[in-house]
Formats: C-alpha cells, sequence, structure tokens
C-alpha cells in the first residue's frame, strides 16, 4: 500500500455521519467535503490527523501567510499535487522491496511479535491496559498498519529496554488545532517557511533530507539536534522494525469490513544511537527548567490531573529571556500560528499517554476550547488555570490535616485518605466549570465580574466535597475538633483567592 496513490485514510462524510470508506490522499487534498477521521479508538484517530499533517508539511510546505490562508480555503489542483509528491514518490509505501515507509529490510529478530503490540496499551506480555486479553488483534490492514507504526515512532514509550523512543521524550503530549472538517484541520497546522525557521528546524533539500527508512540511521551515530531536518525529524524512526505480512487476506481486527491483505506480526531490533539536544518538534509544548539541572523537555502527562491545568503551557509562550524567570514554556507551533493569523475561538486538540516506563497506564485524548478574546491578555488565562490548581491544592491540604490530625494542638487525625479522593471528586465535578469559563466570551470581555463567578462557584465545590467526605467521620466527638479547624483554615484560604483578580 503506497500512502501517496491508494485508498487509506478512514473517514466519514457529511461531518462524520455519513457512511464509512478509505479516501485516497489525493482526494483528501484535492477535492472539497466535509470529511471526519473515523477510527474506533480517539488516540488513533488523533495520530491518524498528525500523520497527514506531516505528510502535508513536508510536501506542500507553505512559503508565506497568503499561500497558508489560499491552501485553507481552497483544495490544491491535480497538477499542484503531482508536484508535490514527486520527489517523495517511493518514500510512503509499506510493502517497498527496499525501503518500506518506517521500516528497515533484514531486521533480526529471535521471534516474531504480535501486531497487537503496534496498537500502544493493549495486551501483548504484560501490558493489560485497555483489553482483557491478548490475541484479540491478528491482523491489521495497511490503514491501521501505517498509523500505528507512526504512532508507535512518534507519540509511545519504546518497545522497552535497550530501544529507543521518540524525538520528543517516552511519552510526550501532541497539541494541534482543531478544525471544522478534516482538511482545514490539517492544513490549519502545517506551517510557513518561516515559522518552520522560527522553530530553528533545518530545511534541506529532499536531497539531504531523507526520512530514516531511505537514509537510515548509523549504529552507535552522535546526532546534534541541528543536523536533523524536517522530514527526517517528523518521520523519525528511532526502532528497526518490519512488518510481516499475513498468510491470507483476512478482515482488520480493528476496522472489520471485507478481508483484505495485511499484517500479523513484525520484527523488532535493538540498535544503538544517540541525539545530542532536543530536537524542536513542532506539534507539542517545550518547557525549559535553567535551575539546578537545566533541561528542556516536552509536556507529558505524568498524574492524573485533567488537561486544563497544563492548558497555560499549551497556548502562552514564557519566555526565559525575556522575563529572567528559571522555568519557561514554548507552545506548539500551531497553535502561535493560529493565534498570530487565525480569528475567532481557538480550539484544541490534545492528546498523549500517561506511562510508567514502557506501560500504559492510561489514554488521554479530548479537545479544549477558548473563547475569542483570551489572546488579548495573555495573564488571563494563566490566572484561571492557576487558581483551578490552587483551589484543589487548599481542598486537599485541608482535608489531609483532618486526615493526619496534630499532637502538639491536641487533635486526632480522621486516618481514612479520603484527601485522595477529594483531588478527584475535584477534578471529575469542575470539569464542565473548567472547560465552560475558558469557552465563554464574557469571560474575557467582563473580566472582573466573571473571575469572581467562577472563584466563588470553585469554593462552592470545595465546600461541598469538603461536607461530604467529613460529614460521617464528625459523628464521633473526637474527631469534630481537627474536622471544624480544617473547615475553618479551608474557608479563610478560599476567601483569600478572591483578592487575587
Amino acid at each position: 500500500m503506497n500512502l501517496l496513490k491508494d485508498p487509506w485514510i478512514p473517514v466519514r462524510a457529511n461531518g462524520g455521519t455519513g457512511v464509512f470508506r478509505l479516501l485516497a490522499y489525493q482526494q483528501f487534498l484535492c477535492e472539497p467535503n466535509n470529511w471526519q477521521v473515523s477510527l474506533p479508538r480517539d488516540d488513533l484517530e488523533l495520530a491518524c490527523v498528525q500523520l497527514l499533517v506531516c505528510m502535508t508539511q513536508v510536501m506542500f510546505l507553505p512559503e508565506e501567510n497568503r499561500t497558508w490562508q489560499k491552501r485553507l480555503k481552497n483544495p490544491l489542483s491535480a497538477d499542484e499535487f503531482a508536484a508535490g509528491i514527486k520527489p517523495c514518490h517511493d518514500w510512503f509505501d509499506l510493502d517497498h522491496p527496499t525501503q518500506p515507509f518506517m521500516q528497515s529490510r533484514g531486521v533480526k529478530a529471535a521471534e516474531n511479535t504480535p501486531i497487537q503490540k503496534l496498537l500502544i496499551g493493549l495486551p501483548e506480555g504484560n501490558n493489560h491496559a485497555f483489553f482483557n486479553e491478548a490475541g484479540e488483534v491478528r491482523n491489521l490492514s495497511g490503514t491501521l498498519a501505517a498509523i500505528t507504526l507512526f504512532n508507535q515512532a512518534s507519540n509511545c514509550p519504546s518497545f522497552g529496554g535497550g530501544f529507543k523512543g521518540s524525538l520528543r521524550g517516552g511519552a510526550p503530549i501532541t497539541t494541534l488545532v482543531y478544525g471544522a472538517d478534516l482538511r482545514e484541520m490539517v492544513w490549519r497546522n502545517v506551517l510557513t517557511r518561516s515559522r518552520i525557521a522560527k522553530r530553528q528546524i533545518a530545511m534541506p533539500s529532499f536531497e539531504y533530507d531523507q526520512p530514516t527508512w531511505v537514509r537510515p540511521i548509523l549504529e552507535k551515530a552522535t546526532i546534534p539536534w541541528n543536523e536533523i531536518g524536517l522530514m527526517r525529524g517528523l518521520f523519525w524512526q528511532p526502532t528497526r522494525v518490519e512488518l510481516v505480512k499475513s498468510e491470507v487476506p483476512a478482515p482488520c481486527d480493528v476496522l472489520g469490513g471485507e478481508a483484505v491483505p495485511g499484517y500479523s506480526s513484525f520484527r523488532k531490533e535493538k540498535f544503538n544511537f544517540t541525539v545530542e539536544g532536543v530536537w524542536p518538534h513542532p506539534h507539542g509544548a517545550m518547557t525549559m527548567n535553567l535551575k539546578k539541572d537545566p533541561s528542556v523537555k516536552f509536556s507529558s502527562f505524568t498524574t492524573t490531573a485533567p488537561a486544563w491545568t497544563l492548558l497555560s503551557e499549551f497556548v502562552v509562550p514564557n519566555n526565559i529571556n525575556a522575563s529572567g524567570a528559571k522555568e519557561g514554556s514554548i507552545p506548539a507551533e500551531p497553535i502561535t500560528q493560529v493565534n498570530e493569523l487565525g480569528d475567532g475561538d481557538l480550539h484544541l486538540l490534545i492528546g498523549g499517554y500517561r506511562t510508567n516506563q514502557a506501560s500504559v497506564l492510561e489514554r488521554r485524548h479530548e479537545m479544549i476550547s477558548l473563547a475569542q478574546g483570551w489572546q488579548d491578555d495573555k495573564g488571563h488565562l494563566p490566572k484561571l488555570v492557576e487558581i483551578g490548581k490552587e483551589a484543589k491544592k487548599v481542598l486537599r491540604g485541608k482535608l489531609y490535616f483532618a486526615v493526619q490530625g496534630n499532637k502538639d494542638k491536641g487533635l486526632k487525625g480522621i486516618g481514612a485518605a479520603i484527601h485522595e479522593i477529594a483531588e478527584k471528586m475535584f477534578y471529575a465535578r469542575t470539569e464542565s466549570l473548567i472547560h465552560e469559563t475558558f469557552s465563554n466570551d464574557l469571560t474575557y470581555k467582563e473580566w472582573p465580574t466573571a473571575y469572581s463567578i467562577f472563584v466563588k462557584q470553585l469554593a462552592e465545590h470545595c465546600r461541598a466535597i469538603f461536607e461530604e467526605l467529613t460529614d460521617p467521620y464528625a459523628l464521633k466527638p473526637e474527631l469534630i475538633p481537627v474536622i471544624a479547624w480544617a473547615r475553618r483554615s479551608m474557608n479563610i484560604d478560599l476567601a483569600k483567592l478572591m483578592e487575587k483578580v
């Protein structure tokens, strides 16, 4: 299957309500229609969008803003499409005899790995995060093989010890801009040449900037980050991997449908190399820390806290040089580009995995909307995020005090870890409030009023959760003093939040 010629993009027409079909890349870029990606897993849908963005970025890179805006509105012509794919024609063939897409020929492995291992989080070995049994997926079609190969290399933890991970680290968060339909969404995340250069990404010609399966990474090579070009970085394959075809055609165990030639397993092989520094991938927020151990890394989900708690990193640049701070962040470049060139609301596609080394603990994919006007004063959005986090901290901290008690004050503690339950309840109960506030025009047009209402509602949730969790223990006379002490202290701290307008 060649991604530049054959139908492989899983879509539904009419905004996602139409009949499922596989769309060719040329149809996608050259024909007007309201297509939406259609796959049974949210992470695979995001990976499919990101793969299309990367393909379009390297083959149809807009030279300036005018070209970007034109392509956002109008499909490509057949001649423009043919000229764009010509230099890369043999680079996107899954079954190419010498340079198959995101693979290496002649991979040596003691045994084949079941194809299910490519679908991150499905159980093979000891990982049982989302499915109950190993072997539920025995055959993948070309569509799923291409998307999962790309996702594994770009967004997932490595295959385990001795295998290299993506250029962004083990499990980075991807942040893209949402669009009304698939074609618009892809173009909203394709960057102009000047913005690629601003990201400090090298842009040599295709003669020198070839993907890793065309010009392989050398064993034990040391590669400076600034020598990795745009094509090579967006399609970086850190592992030597080779798909193994199924013996007979069979229905895809993810998409279903008719029997098709597919893949039943793959071979993987360890090899060592070093990338010096961090390649500034455009599809994720970068954080910088200049404290004891200076570091640059990509945002990732390290706790169970929802995505909104990281929203400041996702959309608001915090330049260390300008502020003199020891910590800073740079949003994904499509977010910056749309803020500069677009207007109206901003809708973010956010996705990633919370992991423990190579094991996936949680899949996190959602959309967050920001109403028009948030850019006018970028201090407002971080303040909303910070107040939400502080309210949770107050609730959790005061309940922790009630749990532990205080010997010096003669206060006996509850003992049960209700503070941990409170944190989960806070995130669950405030989720709709948070999203409604971020996406409401009045939040930014009538800031003092909207902020006061937001803080009051957060405080009401905190008090309700506190009472709900402590009421059963208030029946014991010896616990009433510590509960009363914690309640009074919580109310004082919640009142202080109102002063931070």
